[in-house]
């Protein structure tokens, strides 16, 4: 079974989405929904999902 994961950031700050699964190459990736996009994420029965809004101290570090 296959589930899908809608990841909205309409709140001004990105979002973080981590893919965890220790069957596939992916495990650990991360990928950036920029603030005011839409991204759709799929969850199975090997791959879970970290999802974390990014704040503004953090983006200010990676600027820095």
């Amino acid at each position: 079974m296959t589930t899908k994961v809608t990841v909205s950031a309409n709140h001004g700050w990105p979002v973080d989405v981590t893919f965890f699964n220790p069957d596939v190459e992916d495990e650990g990736t991360t990928f950036r929904v920029a603030r005011g996009e839409t991204r759709d994420f799929h969850v199975y029965d090997t791959r879970d999902l970290m999802i974390h809004e990014v704040q503004p101290r953090e983006l200010a570090k990676e600027v820095a």
